[in-house]
């Protein structure tokens, strides 16, 4: 399954990979679009509202994953380019240690302090009820967003940015689907958005993980790959943490501008259709 990322043009090899990590990112973008869009069609300015705060608030949670796997991608790419596939292994191991350990203290940490994250973005009051439950929804979600970002981490590593980026599309239908169902026909607003979106995400790690397992490599990974060792974790976090502090804070600038339409109210458009007028 390894593809050889070091022969042919380097040009167009680079587009060959890059292209499809770009359209990655932006699919998984497309959860709090896509919401949005249904909320505008089926609910009003409090539903969209609520909405719009909570996937923003979502957005910088899923940039510093998606930054923070970019470690495991590079290490696993090393790795496996220099046929050291035990080093994979590794790699990987002490991912699903980190990214698992990680994500479900932060789905805590966030869940209990929901309402103080809601009140500190300004959400007007008519949106607050919404908000809340939108994310609460999301942040029991967050495990499933970390998973897939390391089973795609995984693929990259590999060589292979296509799989991750059919895998995230078949999950936007499918969020799509379910937003017709839950606030189209069952009405049920921002918690409908929120029950797709976060059914769409496990449907995403369930359909990599096949997709994964289908597929022949030289990695398999043990359960003593799993120990989490220093050095290897160092290096993960090296690389991949400036990656999600980066990212993190180009969502959370975007997230003050996001308050100071809030605190206009819930009737001023958001700052992400100020473009279309």
């Amino acid at each position: 399954m390894e593809h050889d990322l070091t022969r042919g043009n380097v040009l167009k090899t680079i587009a060959v990979f890059a292209l499809p990590y770009m359209l990655s990112y932006f699919l998984q973008m497309l959860y709090g679009m896509a919401d949005l869009y249904m909320m505008g069609q089926f609910s009003g300015a409090a539903g969209i509202t609520a909405v719009g705060n909570g996937a923003q608030t979502l957005y910088i949670i899923t940039v510093t994953l998606v930054g923070l796997a970019m470690g495991t991608t590079v290490i696993v790419g090393h790795a496996v380019g220099s046929r050291r596939f035990d080093r994979a292994e590794t790699a990987i191991g002490n991912t699903i240690t980190l990214f698992m350990g990680v994500s479900v203290v932060l789905a805590a940490i966030l869940l209990a302090l929901c309402p103080q994250i809601v009140a500190l973005i300004g959400t007007p009051a008519e949106a607050v009820e919404g908000t809340a439950a939108y994310l609460r929804i999301c942040f029991m979600g967050i495990p499933f967003i970390a998973a897939y970002n390391i089973l795609s981490a995984i693929f990259r590593g590999l060589g292979d940015s296509r799989s991750p980026m059919y895998v995230i599309g078949v999950a936007c239908i499918i969020n799509i689907a379910l937003d017709f169902l839950f606030i189209g026909h069952m009405g049920l607003g921002p918690v409908g958005a929120a029950l797709g979106t976060v059914t769409a995400q496990t449907a995403s790690v369930a359909l990599a993980l096949v997709w994964l397992k289908s597929r022949r490599t030289n990695i398999h990974v043990k359960r003593s790959d799993l120990r989490p060792q220093p050095e290897v974790l160092g290096s993960i976090l090296k690389i991949g943490v400036p990656v999600a502090v980066q990212d993190g804070c180009i969502q959370v600038a975007f997230m003050f501008i996001t308050v100071i339409a809030n605190h206009r109210g819930s009737s001023t458009p958001p700052p992400w259709a100020w473009s279309r007028r």
